[in-house]
């Protein structure tokens, strides 16, 4: 496996014994030493050697208090983790095609297939149409054209199957750059404290509660309902998005 990915294994035990065919430790230095990182959510009780293997592969050990809890235990495992500092980096190499439509009433106007046509696929809805189900074999003025050996596709993501480039657009991406590098945690002070303005950098309105959220780059200060919008769904400081922005 490439040195950036992780290896994971999440273990759901209801179990309050374990029946292991070999020594156990033995086996938790294995996967210690294979960087496998083992995870384990106890349905019933905590037991020792579940708290041991999380503790030595640097998993995570929760016992589950009812069934919401249980679900948000294991959407918490969703998440992919963040990568260290120490982790292997390589070049990818990519291309990002723009979306290029021809007219009808151009001279050079050419219908051509997709080569992302496969077996077992019906005709495409007709000339100039988009991406769609059953458009991939059928012929069409538009489509994403890679910038290396100008094959045709009608959707992204894809491999190149003439040059092997991998074929994305931005916003792919973006969605997973929060993942990668996840927001720092802002700092956590009273209000009383506080010696600035007493508005949300954010919403704008009136501090009232008595803890606020200040961003440790920019010391921009936010309310609670802020701080749980910017780290859930923006994934970045406003403040600091504008400063970088302005400059």
């Amino acid at each position: 496996m490439p040195g950036h990915t992780s290896r994971e294994v999440l273990i759901v035990m209801s179990s309050l014994t374990t029946c292991d065919p070999s020594n156990i430790y033995d086996l938790i230095k294995t996967l210690k030493s294979l960087r496998v990182r083992v995870s384990v959510i106890g349905l019933s009780a905590e037991v020792r050697v579940c708290s041991v293997l999380t503790r030595e592969t640097g998993g995570r050990y929760h016992v589950i208090l009812d069934e919401s809890h249980f679900k948000e235990l294991l959407l918490m495992h969703v998440t992919p983790p963040p990568t260290t500092a120490a982790a292997e980096c390589s070049l990818i190499r990519m291309g990002f095609p723009q979306h290029t439509m021809v007219s009808l009433n151009e001279q050079d106007a050419k219908p051509s297939f997709s080569m992302a046509a496969g077996p077992g696929s019906g005709p495409g809805p007709g000339p100039g149409s988009g991406p769609g189900p059953g458009s991939g074999p059928g012929l069409s003025l538009g489509g994403y054209f890679c910038p290396q050996c100008h094959g045709k596709y009608t959707e992204l993501p894809v491999e190149c199957k003439v040059c092997g480039l991998t074929l994305v657009s931005a916003p792919h991406l973006a969605r997973s750059f929060h993942h990668l590098f996840p927001l720092e945690t802002f700092r956590e002070k009273l209000l009383e404290d506080h010696h600035g303005d007493r508005f949300c950098e954010a919403c704008q309105g009136e501090l009232r509660d008595k803890t606020v959220f200040e961003c440790p780059t920019c010391a921009a200060v936010f309310c609670v309902e802020c701080d749980l919008f910017i780290h859930d769904s923006l994934h970045c400081c406003p403040r600091c998005i504008h400063t970088h922005s302005a400059t």
